[in-house]
């Protein structure tokens, strides 16, 4: 019996979008990207998160005065209850995702453990 493992992927990823965890996170998404003033700040932190994970990996530290805006673009994400709840609905579904992922990979995990 030939298994196409690709098709029981995208049937998984059909499936996800009709989970608790997917629908609140689009439903948080949508409410961000439909508010002006969330949306911008959401997307300026995004641009910073990629410039940090940039500079990580080229091994540079960022200047005291970037630091000093990056610092105050959080703390506008942190009060901003819209983009509060699209993260706290990202990190539910990134719990569910972890999840399947541990399932996925339970037959390597139980390999490596029967050494």
């Amino acid at each position: 019996m030939t298994v196409n493992i690709y098709d029981n992927a995208n049937e998984m990823a059909n499936v996800l979008t009709e989970t608790d965890q997917y629908i609140t996170w689009q439903n948080a998404f949508s409410a961000v990207k439909a508010d002006v003033e969330a949306k911008a700040l959401f997307e300026q932190f995004q641009g910073i998160q990629m410039k940090v994970q940039q500079m990580m990996q080229a091994q540079q530290t960022p200047a005291p005065e970037q630091e000093k805006e990056w610092d105050a673009v959080a703390k506008q994400v942190q009060e901003n209850e819209l983009i509060k709840a699209l993260m706290a609905a990202e990190q539910a579904l990134n719990s569910l995702l972890g999840e399947l992922n541990d399932i996925v990979t339970k037959p390597i995990s139980k390999a490596y453990a029967a050494q």
